[in-house]
């Protein structure tokens, strides 16, 4: 092989190289957004003491009473 020649490859793979080299971090970048994305900190956040409550908001149709179940609406199984 020619000196010529040799160059024209060591071009080609330093091309090659810095072509992939620049593919792996657009990859990197792409994977930790995606991380982030799904694992990271999330909208949907706890309130301050770390306990949520089912009972915090009253219903729309709320009158301030408890429903009542009478004995009929009760089935044992």
């Amino acid at each position: 092989m020619s000196q010529e020649n040799l160059e024209k490859i060591i071009a080609q793979q330093a091309t090659t190289i810095q072509n992939l080299t620049d593919e792996i971090k657009l990859l990197r970048e792409q994977v930790a957004y995606l991380t982030q994305k799904r694992y990271g900190k999330s909208s949907e956040q706890m309130p301050l003491n770390g306990q949520t409550s089912l009972f915090d908001e009253p219903d729309a149709q709320d009158d301030g009473e408890r429903p009542r179940r009478r004995r009929s609406d009760v089935s044992v199984k």
